[in-house]
């Protein structure tokens, strides 16, 4: 039996979110659905980032085990059978004990802001209309780098071993009347990222200065956390992995 990193990128406006649930139509989900349609056998997917509903993916991952052959022409297959939200990038053989998500060592995610109006960025970026400082909204984000805790930006319906994240990179970036956020790290905390653009962009418009949000990370208590930052303007842009992960089918 062999194993393979399943690679994909996805529109998830009209998904539930990236797991499979009962009750919802799942990134994960209709992957499985459309494997079992080709390969006429069940196949399990375990997935390496678990982006919440309304969350979009540039690229993310998962992996199966399979004694069948694996070819090329089925990304093309699997692609005809998926809805169009959902595109298969490659397929990927691997050593048998790669994990997607226990071996990824960094993970990057892009929030998009645009301050005008725009149908085309409707559903891919938040409408913001606020005057926001962005010299203030990067010296909150260089304090991120200076921070390993972030149980304040985690939503406590959820169950980890630490709330401890290595932040390599927090930075945002004006691009006439777009504005992006970008972070990496080792791993992300359920709702971190919509809690730090939320809480962060009261430090843009004044609402909050750097030594209050500095207390906000200090008070371990997402009741300081402002989530309401909506799903659609976040995107899963990268996962990395070591050395072994190598592109052969």
């Amino acid at each position: 039996m062999r194993r393979y990193f399943i690679e994909v990128c996805y529109d998830g406006a009209d998904f539930g979110g990236f797991q499979i649930q009962s009750n919802q139509v799942s990134i994960q989900g209709a992957l499985e659905q459309a494997m079992a349609t080709l390969y006429r056998v069940p196949i399990s997917l375990t997935g390496a980032s678990r982006t919440d509903a309304g969350v979009h993916a540039l690229q993310n991952f998962l992996h199966f085990d399979t004694d069948l052959v694996i070819s090329q022409k089925h990304i093309y297959n699997l692609n005809a059978i998926l809805p169009n939200a959902i595109v298969v990038k490659g397929i990927y053989a691997v050593p048998a004990q790669a994990h997607c998500r226990f071996d990824a060592v960094k993970r990057s995610y892009t929030y998009k802001i645009h301050s005008q109006k725009d149908p085309f960025l409707e559903g891919r970026s938040w409408y913001y209309p606020f005057p926001l400082d962005v010299s203030a909204l990067n010296e909150a984000a260089a304090l991120l780098l200076k921070h390993t805790h972030f149980e304040s930006f985690s939503k406590k319906n959820t169950t980890v071993n630490t709330f401890d994240c290595q932040i390599t990179k927090a930075q945002w970036v004006q691009a006439g009347s777009c504005l992006t956020f970008d972070i990496d790290s080792n791993r992300f905390l359920r709702g971190m990222i919509r809690g730090l653009v939320g809480t962060m962009l009261h430090v843009g418009r004044g609402q909050a200065t750097l030594s209050e949000f500095q207390e906000i990370m200090d008070s371990n208590n997402e009741q300081n956390v402002d989530f309401s930052t909506p799903a659609h303007g976040l995107y899963l842009s990268s996962i990395q992995y070591p050395d072994y992960f190598q592109k052969i089918i």
